[in-house]
């Protein structure tokens, strides 16, 4: 997978410089001998200034040179950090941050891949791109936490990321604003306040994700102005009855259908499905309506089914109130003409808060991660964005359902042993009575 070289999309990246940029290795040359991914990583550093005369690198003893860390007051610097600096932008990289990781058997801590690339990729981008998308997980309700790897996700991808209080705080100066499955209603203020948001003076130009959660408790303000943007959150939980369509084997973790194709193309690799783990049921309310129109992203497939949250344990797939196809992620776009142009705000809604948690953002069998970036990208008209895939020096996983992994199973542990066998069979005897 061409692990010590840069790729097409760098390289595009590289091209395209018009500022100086500086690479500033907190570390000296020899320091990542002695780890094959420490290796790959600075590898993969000296390959920038080979392909743009515009980049720098240079490796810096910080600890002996006390006059470099005096220019960075607000930094915390640390051995084996990477600060990548254009006329414009700083971005600081911590060494930890050029890698992925996960735990063996015997609960290590190691790395499983590289995404120095990536990393160094993205930051370049980052410190020479004027305007930044700038994304707000809003704070408060009791809303869903458990997002730092789609943060992470986000700021990789050059967003800018932050945290704020949808009571107190100004929601003026972000372009897209999330609402992660809220356990408390909201008030009918903050309602206005997101109305506000995405009329954004007449602008437009704004968008508001909410996801639901199949833990919340009743949320009749919320609903009621999901309703007016012409979706419906039900009651209950998906599940799913094909074990090709859920994930490990678990029904209550769907995975989905991409329905509209304009989206999916977008993607590198759009055979990698989507998973929304604890989904509630989404339905539309109208298509259109009001110059606002709802179209359905995702769908889960017509085997999936709901239990009602009232349901005890005798519960069975044939008591389900609702079948599929059924929306699991839906885009309501309010456009607005004027004159010859047109300008838009949407509003996005998910079946599940967990489409963000990090056991899907994290998995590369999945395009949860890859799908909700290139949905920003395009809602956001960014077209200068880069995806680069992490590399392994150790074998690949191989990312299959669990139906395909039965098939495979079959297959292996006794379609082809017979068919061995019976070949073997088949040369004996006609070698025998020949």
């Amino acid at each position: 997978n061409a692990a010590y070289q840069i790729g097409d999309d760098t390289k595009q990246v590289l091209d395209g410089l018009d500022k100086e940029i500086t690479l500033y290795v907190l570390a000296n040359d020899q320091s990542f001998a002695g780890n094959a991914y420490f290796i790959q990583a600075q590898r993969i550093l000296e390959q920038y200034p080979k392909y743009s005369p515009l980049v720098d690198l240079q490796y810096i003893d910080y600890t002996a040179d006390p006059t470099f860390a005096a220019q960075y007051p607000d930094l915390t610097l640390k051995d084996g950090d990477i600060l990548v600096k254009s006329e414009s932008g700083l971005r600081q990289l911590p060494l930890a941050s050029l890698f992925n990781y996960t735990y063996t058997e015997d609960q290590t801590l190691t790395i499983e891949s590289s995404r120095a690339e990536e990393a160094l990729t993205s930051a370049i981008v980052s410190v020479t791109t004027e305007n930044p998308v700038r994304v707000a997980f809003l704070t408060g309700n009791d809303v869903f936490t458990d997002t730092d790897a789609f943060k992470s996700i986000l700021s990789d991808n050059n967003f800018e990321v932050s945290s704020v209080n949808m009571v107190t705080d100004a929601l003026d100066d972000y372009d897209i604003l999330l609402l992660l499955a809220p356990a408390v209603d909201l008030s009918t203020d903050v309602l206005d306040k997101f109305d506000g948001f995405l009329y954004n003076n007449g602008s437009y130009g704004k968008t508001l994700l909410y996801a639901a959660d199949v833990s919340q408790p009743a949320t009749p303000n919320i609903d009621a102005y999901l309703r007016e943007w012409g979706v419906a959150v039900g009651d209950g939980a998906v599940f799913e009855t094909s074990k090709d369509r859920a994930y490990s084997y678990q029904p209550y973790y769907p995975l989905a259908a991409y329905t509209n194709a304009d989206y999916a193309a977008k993607l590198k690799d759009s055979k990698n499905p989507v998973l929304l783990p604890l989904s509630r049921p989404l339905s539309v309310v109208y298509t259109y309506k009001d110059n606002r129109t709802v179209d359905t992203l995702l769908n889960f497939y017509e085997t999936a089914g709901v239990r009602p949250s009232t349901a005890d344990d005798s519960f069975t797939a044939n008591m389900a109130t609702e079948w599929g196809p059924m929306p699991a992620l839906t885009l309501t776009s309010w456009v607005i003409q004027k004159g010859d142009s047109s300008v838009q705000s949407n509003v996005v809604v998910s079946a599940s808060s967990n489409l963000f948690a990090p056991s899907g953002m994290a998995n590369t069998s999945l395009s949860n991660a890859p799908y909700m970036v290139s949905l920003f990208n395009t809602l956001t008209n960014r077209e200068s964005t880069v995806s680069i895939a992490a590399k392994s020096l150790a074998g690949n996983t191989l990312g299959i359902t669990t139906g395909a992994a039965s098939a495979l199973g079959i297959v292996l542990c006794a379609v082809l042993p017979l068919a061995i066998l019976g070949a073997g069979i088949a040369i004996w005897l006609v070698r025998r009575y020949r």
